[in-house]
């Protein structure tokens, strides 16, 4: 499954799409509760990029983020590398600014 981030106005879209696990921790990062959908309205956008900027460039903001590989018999979750982390923060923080360029809310589902 997977999880996608979006803004849409005046004909304008921006999406970055995730796996379930990684939009959690870009949400954790984000100062955001994790959830399966929900929205992001234009007035939270700044604390959320404050909070981005912050995990993008702190270690130990990132470090309960990143994960190792686990897999069962019905379950497998790849690895978060930092490296990941703060590249697909980078994306989303893209997403963030340019919703509040445009002065709409971003939406996850």
């Amino acid at each position: 499954m997977s999880i996608t981030f979006k803004l849409e106005i005046d004909g304008h879209s921006e999406a970055l799409n995730v796996s379930n696990g990684n939009a959690a921790a870009l949400l954790a990062l984000a100062g955001l509760l994790s959830a399966p959908y929900g929205e992001i309205p234009y007035e939270q956008l700044e604390a959320a990029i404050t909070k981005l900027l912050r995990a993008m460039n702190s270690d130990p903001a990132r470090a309960k983020a990143v994960t190792s590989v686990t897999e069962g018999p019905r379950w497998s979750e790849g690895a978060r590398t930092d490296e990941y982390l703060q590249r697909r923060a980078g994306e989303m923080m893209a997403v963030l600014v340019l919703a509040r360029t445009y002065g709409c809310g971003v939406t996850w589902g």
